[in-house]
């Protein structure tokens, strides 16, 4: 070998020399320390180890728990009393039936009233923004005093109105993976038993019937 070569070869071996421990640093440990387990995974909300809030699971999820038993307990302190229950028919529908007693306190009107509705769901069923079509009927009764004899006990009347007909509700729904859930809506219906006298005059009947509800209820 030529002193040339010789020369070359030995500042290679010492390049290769000098090179390694940088090489060796720039290396992955073979033993990367883990971060430390201190709370078992069985006690961390998580989906597949992926860390989700507490909670909140039911967001991810595509199964969900398909009856719900709703009622609204503020309510009942005003003196209107109703429960509702909802089934889930694929991802996206529920049928909701309701059945109401309204009496405030104080009043001498009571409404005794049903509801039947098909809310669509635009995310999933029981999660999110709805949108509700369906019927209502609703019985008035109103007891009023219209005169007083002698001894001033009072003579009363009652007065019935029967209301019914198409109604669409806007609403959001919350549920949580408890099954616990919470739904608000709002909207408006047509009475189909409005009329008119022949004089063009609306009688005492609603033409256009208010509705909506606001339910806490358990999803099982």
């Amino acid at each position: 070998m030529s002193s040339g070569m010789h020369a070359l070869a030995s500042r290679f071996v010492f390049a290769a020399l000098l090179a390694a421990p940088v090489i060796a640093a720039a290396q992955p440990s073979a033993t990367p320390t883990a971060a430390p387990q201190n709370t078992d995974w069985s006690q961390v909300s998580n989906i597949n180890g992926q860390l989700v809030p507490v909670g909140e699971k039911n967001d991810y999820l595509y199964d969900f728990k398909r009856t719900i038993v709703s009622a609204n307990p503020i309510g009942w302190i005003m003196g209107f009393y109703g429960v509702s229950a909802s089934y889930a028919l694929d991802d996206h529908l529920a049928i909701r039936g309701e059945l109401d007693y309204i009496s405030p306190p104080d009043s001498h009107e009571a409404i005794v009233e049903g509801d039947v509705g098909l809310p669509i769901y635009f995310k999933r069923t029981y999660q999110g923004v709805f949108l509700e079509p369906g019927l209502v009927v609703r019985q008035l009764q109103d007891n009023y005093s219209y005169s007083y004899d002698a001894n001033g006990n009072a003579t009363t009347s009652t007065n019935t109105t029967t209301q019914f007909g198409p109604q669409v509700l806007v609403g959001w729904h919350w549920t949580w993976e408890s099954g616990l859930n919470f739904s608000v809506a709002a909207g408006v219906g047509r009475n189909l038993a409005h009329t008119q006298d022949p004089n063009g005059y609306s009688s005492s009947d609603e033409q256009y019937i208010p509705n909506g509800y606001m339910r806490f209820g358990y999803a099982f």
